[in-house]
C-alpha cells in the first residue's frame, strides 16, 4: 500500500499535542524507581508508585492523548479546549507526585477526578455525535468504565471505606482491564490499517448516521462478538483478582487471542513494508504471548505481565503516537518508513523485555535489581530517543503554524 504525505488536518490545540510528551516524562520518572535504587540514589522503593506512575499517569497520558484527539474526529465532534487539557494534565502532574511520594490516598482521588473529567469529554462526544463509531470501539467504552469502577475501587480501598482485599481486583481493573481493553478496541482498527490490510477512514466523507443503511450481518456479528468479548474479559479480571479463581487466567487469553487474531489478522506479515507497521504488527503477538506465558507459568505471573506492560503497549504507544504527530502535523508518511526513532525504541523495548525476564534466574536481591534496574536503562534509553523525535516534530509543527508557515 503506497505511503503518501496527509492533508494537514491537525490544530495547534490537538490534545496529542500536550499529553504525548507529558507521558514520556511520566514514563521515565515511573520507571527509574530502580536504577536509583539499585545504586543506592534512594534508600528504598515502592512496586505499587511504581505500577501506579505507569498505568495512571505514563499509559493514561497517552490513553487520554489519542482517544481526546481521534474520537471527537471518529464521531463529527469538537475536540476539548486548551482549558480542559490543561486542568487534566495538572491533575496527572499531581498524581504523578503524589504516587512519588506514597502518597496513596491523595494519588487514587485524583485519579478519579480526572477519569471523570476525560471520560465525561468522551461520553459528550458520543452523544452530539454526527458518525457511528469504529465496532471495535465497543471494547473503548467497555474500557472506559471498567477503568471508573477501578479507579472508585481503589479511592475507597485507600480511604478505607472497603475492605483491604479490594486492592488487588482494583489495581488489576486498570491494568488487564481498562488498558487492555482500550489496546483491543484502539488496536481492533487501527491495527489492520496500520499493517496495510485496510484504508483509513476519509473523515471529510464519513458516513452519517441519519444515511445509515441496513447494517451489514457481518457488522451485527462483529460488533456482537467484540461485546461479548470484552464482557467476559472484564468478568474474568473481576473472578480472578476479586475470588482468587486463577483458571479464568487461561480464559483471558484465549478470548484476547480470538480477538486479536479477528480484529487484527496477525498471522499475516504486514503488506505495508515500514518500520512502523512491523512496531505494530510485534506489539499484538507480544500481547498474544504474554497472556499465555501469565498462563502457563503461574509462579512468574508478574514477570510475564511485563511482555504486556514493557513490550506490547509500549511499541503500541511507540507506533500510534508516530502516527498521530505525523499525520495531524501535515508530515509526509515516509518517515514510518525506515524510521530510525522507532527502530530504535523497538529495539530497546525487546532488550528491555529480555533484561526483565532474566530477572526471573537472579538467585539474589543484588542480581534482581540489578536485572530491573538495566531493563529501566535501556527502556528510558529507547523512549527517551523516540521522545526527542516527537518532540520535535511536534515543537517544528507548532511553531511553524503559530507563524503562518
Amino acid at each position: 500500500m503506497a505511503i503518501t504525505t496527509p492533508a494537514g488536518h491537525g490544530a495547534t490545540t490537538d490534545p496529542y499535542r500536550v499529553f504525548f510528551p507529558l507521558g514520556i516524562l511520566m514514563g521515565i520518572a515511573g520507571v527509574s524507581i530502580w536504577p536509583l535504587f539499585h545504586w543506592g540514589v534512594t534508600s528504598g522503593y515502592s512496586g505499587q508508585s511504581h505500577a501506579f506512575i505507569q498505568t495512571n499517569c505514563f499509559l493514561y497520558a497517552f490513553i487520554v492523548g489519542f482517544l481526546w484527539t481521534a474520537v471527537p474526529r471518529f464521531t463529527g465532534t469538537n475536540a476539548p479546549g486548551r482549558a480542559v487539557q490543561y486542568f487534566l494534565a495538572a491533575i496527572l502532574i499531581a498524581e504523578l507526585i503524589a504516587f512519588e511520594l506514597y502518597y496513596f490516598t491523595a494519588g487514587h482521588v485524583l485519579f478519579v477526578i480526572a477519569h471523570v473529567t476525560f471520560v465525561a469529554v468522551v461520553i459528550n462526544c458520543f452523544l452530539q455525535r454526527q458518525h457511528p463509531p469504529p465496532e471495535t470501539f465497543v471494547f473503548v467504552g467497555l474500557g472506559l468504565m471498567a477503568g471508573l469502577a477501578a479507579s472508585v475501587i481503589n479511592a475507597a480501598s485507600a480511604l478505607t471505606w472497603i475492605s483491604p482485599a479490594w486492592q488487588l481486583p482494583g489495581k488489576r481493573l486498570l491494568t488487564e482491564g481498562m488498558v487492555l481493553l482500550l489496546v483491543l478496541g484502539v488496536g481492533g482498527f487501527l491495527g489492520p490499517r496500520l499493517l496495510g490490510f485496510a484504508q483509513l477512514p476519509n473523515f471529510q466523507n464519513l458516513e452519517k448516521l441519519s444515511d445509515r443503511k441496513a447494517v451489514s450481518w457481518l457488522l451485527k456479528w462483529r460488533s456482537g462478538f467484540n461485546a461479548v468479548c470484552g464482557l467476559f474479559l472484564v468478568a474474568s479480571v473481576v473472578v480472578e483478582y476479586g475470588w482468587n479463581y486463577t483458571f479464568v487466567v487461561w480464559l483471558r487469553a484465549v478470548i484476547t487471542t480470538a480477538v486479536a487474531l479477528v480484529n487484527v489478522q496477525p498471522w499475516r506479515l504486514p503488506t505495508t513494508r515500514t518500520t512502523l507497521a512491523w512496531c505494530v504488527w510485534v506489539a499484538h503477538w507480544l500481547l498474544i504471548a504474554s497472556l499465555w506465558l501469565v498462563a502457563v507459568f503461574e509462579n512468574n505471573h508478574i514477570d510475564f505481565l511485563h511482555v504486556m506492560f514493557m513490550g506490547a503497549f509500549t511499541l503500541l504507544i511507540l507506533a500510534v503516537g508516530t502516527r498521530v504527530v505525523l499525520s495531524h502535523g501535515g508530515y509526509t508518511l515516509t518517515e514510518e518508513r525506515r524510521s530510525w526513532p522507532l527502530r530504535i525504541g523497538l529495539t530497546a523495548t525487546l532488550i528491555a523485555i529480555s533484561a526483565r525476564l532474566s530477572a526471573i534466574i537472579a538467585s539474589t536481591p543484588h542480581s534482581y535489581f540489578s536485572h530491573l534496574a538495566w531493563a529501566a536503562i535501556v527502556w528510558i534509553a529507547g523512549i527517551g530517543l523516540w521522545g526527542i523525535y516527537l518532540f520535535r516534530r511536534i515543537w517544528i509543527h507548532q511553531r511553524g503554524t503559530e507563524r503562518g508557515t
